[in-house]
């Protein structure tokens, strides 16, 4: 069981990690319908997860730049580094800088950390897509009269062992369409849980949040749903 969860949190989490970029990918996915889309993305990945393992010498960065070629375009990183950095990211607090520079500063350290945030995790987590072992993914259909920018889809990973494990997506309709922005598994919000790192981490360095920034990652925990509280 120990197994399945890591691998399902991680494989999620290589979803979460990818930030908006030039692409190049090797498919173009529509953010029209989020359904589709999470499908879509899911089944791209998969296909490149098979076709590195048959790979004699595996070309690991190559790998992670396929994978990011496409799910960057369906995760508002942004907005998830935001949700991580919660008052150290909020718009109150950039509305209450007098001067440009700080102003300029803030959206800096922002943009900092989702590339630092992005970075940490690919390398702890994206390798974990290699071990999935053909377990089947299928999808509870979208909920009735669902209406609105908000949306939540679950995702279901059937092992092996016959065990079933919940992903939930939440997602919200943007000027670029639909994007994922948050997900829950087994339980584990995942924005939720580097959100309590986040702000022990600037309290534990007297609220140095540029150190925390430019430490993160060996400041930062693994986060599986076997670490829950």
């Amino acid at each position: 069981m120990h197994r399945y969860k890591t691998l399902i949190f991680s494989a999620l989490m290589a979803v979460v990690l990818q930030i908006s970029s030039a692409l190049s990918a090797e498919i173009t996915i529509s953010r029209d319908d989020p359904q589709k889309m999470l499908q879509t993305a899911t089944d791209e990945v998969l296909k490149i997860v098979e076709e590195t393992k048959q790979q004699t010498n595996r070309d690991s960065q190559a790998f992670y730049k396929r994978i990011d070629d496409v799910l960057s375009q369906i995760v508002d990183l942004e907005y998830f580094a935001r949700g991580v950095m919660a008052t150290h990211a909020s718009a109150r607090r950039y509305k209450a800088l007098t001067t440009d520079e700080e102003r300029a500063a803030f959206r800096e350290r922002i943009t900092r950390f989702s590339n630092v945030l992005k970075d940490s995790l690919m390398a702890s987590y994206a390798d974990a897509l290699l071990t999935f072992d053909g377990e089947r993914i299928t999808w509870e259909p979208a909920p009735k009269g669902s209406q609105g920018d908000d949306l939540t889809l679950t995702q279901i990973i059937h092992a092996k062992s016959n065990k079933q494990y919940k992903a939930q997506y939440r997602l919200k309709k943007t000027k670029d369409g639909w994007l994922v922005q948050n997900v829950v598994v087994e339980g584990l919000n995942l924005g939720e849980a580097y959100r309590n790192q986040f702000a022990d981490a600037v309290e534990k360095n007297k609220g140095n949040v540029d150190y925390v920034v430019e430490n993160w990652p060996k400041l930062m925990s693994k986060v599986t749903p076997e670490t829950k509280k």
